[in-house]
């Protein structure tokens, strides 16, 4: 079943204005890239909280801008792997 898109979405801003006061306006359409928000260290703990959290597996081909540009942006990722996975057995 699909992560509820709102509380993604807020479990996500939560994770991201908590890297520090720089972060702290960030909002869910914040370009993060020309923010100069989202660098290497950001996007990996991105990446290892979202598959930790949602027990979901991102390769590199997911990794673009366009897919981590925003915090929408990262929502709509992650419900489409949710979307594209098997159906998990009951």
């Amino acid at each position: 079943m699909k992560p509820d898109r709102q509380q993604l979405q807020a479990d996500l801003l939560q994770f991201v204005q908590s890297r520090g006061p720089r972060y702290a306006a960030v909002t869910p359409d914040t370009d993060l890239l020309d923010g100069g928000l989202l660098d290497s260290l950001l996007l990996t703990d991105l990446i290892l909280h979202l598959e930790g959290l949602y027990g979901i597996e991102l390769d590199s081909g997911h990794v673009s801008p366009a897919n981590f540009r925003t915090v929408s942006a990262i929502v709509d990722l992650v419900r489409e792997q949710f979307a594209a996975a098997p159906p998990r057995p009951a």
